[in-house]
């Protein structure tokens, strides 16, 4: 409901929303996820986020452990690298020990970027194909695949880059996602282009203007630009 209220701009919604859970609470854990949402709308400073999650560490480890990755997700985005993982990782141990499948996926999933904002290739790809081991949906196996596929592209592993980048298109085009389809080929456009492929990247991104014109998705510039320059290119 916050989320929707959010999004309608109803911030006086939100409040109201946020009220109510907080009188309708049926224990402390309630309680503790309705004052998180509060937390977050007030835009509290890290150390409150980290104070509370350590406080409700050793009763409500999914709470916690919410709470560490919202900490560890603050520090990402201010390049405090290290603090970052350090909440991440804390976070993690908690959704293991409560064996918080869905959560464990968001985790590693942070886990992978920040190793990767770290330039540590080798541990990104370890969370990344953990991340595919468990993945319980077609989806969540495309997203998996195309991010270790980014991870090979940019250690140079272009070949399997490329394998793995096509498996996701596949799987994207089989369920009917169109987000994944233009991830996808645009990742291989890419991956032609490093490899000295014209002739591809121009095949792969006219599939993803084509697609994204009949969705009625507009056609960003760089797009076209970046087509005309490869027709060039091929003659």
């Amino acid at each position: 409901m916050i989320d929707v209220a959010v999004q309608l701009g109803r911030e006086d919604l939100v409040e109201k929303i946020i009220s109510h859970a907080s009188d309708v609470a049926a224990d402390d854990e309630e309680k503790g996820w309705v004052l998180f949402e509060k937390m977050k709308r007030d835009e509290s400073e890290i150390d409150s986020f980290v104070t509370f999650a350590i406080e409700q560490e050793a009763n409500y480890s999914k709470l916690a452990a919410a709470v560490f990755h919202h900490a560890a997700l603050l520090y990402l985005g201010r390049e405090e690298l290290d603090d970052a993982n350090t909440m991440a990782n804390r976070s993690m141990r908690l959704r293991e020990q409560s064996k918080d499948e869905n959560g464990i996926l968001f985790g590693l999933s942070l886990l992978s970027h920040i190793a990767k904002q770290q330039e540590d290739w080798d541990t990104a790809e370890l969370f990344s194909q953990r991340r595919l081991n468990l993945a319980q949906s077609e989806s969540e196996r495309m997203e998996a695949i195309q991010d270790i596929a980014h991870i090979k592209a940019t250690i140079g592993e272009l070949e399997i880059a490329m394998e793995m980048m096509q498996e996701s298109l596949e799987i994207a085009e089989e369920i009917g996602d169109l987000d994944g389809v233009l991830v996808s080929r645009w990742g291989l456009a890419d991956l032609a282009e490093i490899s000295n492929q014209p002739d591809e990247a121009m095949v792969q991104l006219s599939a993803v203007m084509t697609q994204m014109m009949e969705s009625n998705i507009p056609v960003p510039a760089p797009l076209k630009e970046r087509i005309s320059k490869l027709t060039e290119v091929v003659g």
